[in-house]
């Protein structure tokens, strides 16, 4: 191989350790302007190769990365609020189930003083009936209850025993859960019709108190679910906050891996007269060095270039004298072909001439004959 080639090959790749050394120096530099720019709007050209827009392209980014960064603050503080709002939501839960059992007993209690109450008739109506009837009815399970205890029989009337118990039992239930049902319902009226303190004010009282803190644990529990709502739905499709703070963390290091990009665009600038006198208010003597350096690569790159075509062109003169070496050999292998071609044809030509001298002669001889 052509010790040549491996040169190019060579200064090539030094060509790209200096552009990105290069490139490097720019993207540094660039970022550093960027941050002694600040906030000021010192461009009045707006295009993309101008530092105006150059500037307001990285704005962009940066504005991106801090709206993401602002809404993983927000999807963090909802996601602890949920979970401070569940736990609330289900103490309360605890709290209203706690209170709507006691209510219950305090109006059942209501109920049976109402319905024992002599005073009260017109009130308690169809309730006393119905508590007279489902008594009796206890009462005639229980005593079913007494009666098949006390049977005695073979293995069969025992499971036939124990299937009566079974009906006897949920009968007895079913009785028991509608009078309570029917004391619960009294309860609730006698307290509706605002006499229930005459007839119990310390149930009364109680009932009323556990009814409106019911009532306000209520409203309570539908504003934690209007405000559980309101951050599940800011969640988005996926229901949980840590795919979307994953996706815009995402999102944050995308944008952040444009930014050297950016940088690169402003530092470069630097490299022509126009651009450095853009951002020469903003240039400070510490700079001196970088661009120093930067030229030198600059220089170093140009003197590789100019060195590769010298050795490219090189190559193509070599390859061209080749050429024309390789002609001159087939030029003169025709000129060889031509000599021998005419040294052939002069042999024809005296073999014809010789032809014809021998016609003359046996012209002559018929001639003679």
């Amino acid at each position: 191989m052509d010790e040549r080639k491996n040169t190019i090959k060579a200064l090539e790749e030094k060509k790209r350790t200096l552009t990105e050394a290069r490139n490097r120096l720019f993207t540094e530099l660039g970022g550093t302007l960027f941050q002694r720019i600040g906030e000021e709007e010192p461009f009045l050209e707006n295009t993309s190769d101008k530092p105006g827009g150059i500037l307001a392209d990285y704005r962009k980014l940066q504005n991106e990365i801090a709206e993401s960064a602002d809404k993983i603050k927000t999807l963090e503080a909802d996601a602890e609020r949920l979970k401070v709002l569940e736990e609330e939501f289900a103490d309360k839960e605890n709290e209203k189930f706690r209170l709507a059992s006691e209510l219950e007993d305090a109006h059942i209690r209501l109920g049976k003083a109402l319905l024992a109450a002599p005073d009260f008739e017109e009130i308690a109506g169809p309730s006393k009936a119905q508590e007279e009837n489902y008594l009796v009815k206890i009462e005639e399970q229980e005593k079913k209850q007494e009666e098949l205890e006390e049977r005695d029989g073979n293995i069969f009337a025992w499971v036939g025993k124990n299937a009566q118990m079974a009906v006897s039992k949920n009968l007895l239930s079913k009785h028991r859960s509608a009078l309570k049902r029917v004391y619960l319902n009294a309860g609730e009226k006698i307290l509706s019709s605002g006499q229930a303190e005459s007839l119990d004010k310390e149930a009364a009282e109680e009932a009323q108190k556990l009814s409106e803190s019911l009532s306000s644990l209520t409203e309570a529990l539908a504003a934690l679910k209007v405000e559980r709502k309101k951050i599940t739905d800011s969640f988005g499709s996926t229901g949980t906050p840590s795919k979307r703070i994953h996706g815009l963390e995402k999102h944050i290091t995308h944008v952040k891996g444009e930014l050297p990009g950016v940088y690169l665009r402003l530092g470069s600038l630097l490299d022509g007269e126009d651009g450095r006198d853009a951002l020469s208010s903003f240039l400070k003597e510490e700079d001196k060095p970088v661009l120093e350096k930067a030229e030198l690569h600059k220089t170093q790159i140009a003197e590789g270039e100019s060195e590769v075509k010298k050795i490219k062109a090189a190559i193509n003169i070599d390859k061209e004298k080749a050429e024309i070496e390789k002609t001159k050999k087939s030029i003169l292998n025709q000129k060889q072909k031509i000599s021998a071609a005419e040294s052939q044809i002069s042999d024809y030509e005296k073999q014809i001439a010789e032809s014809k001298d021998r016609i003359e002669e046996l012209e002559a001889l018929i001639k003679g004959l």
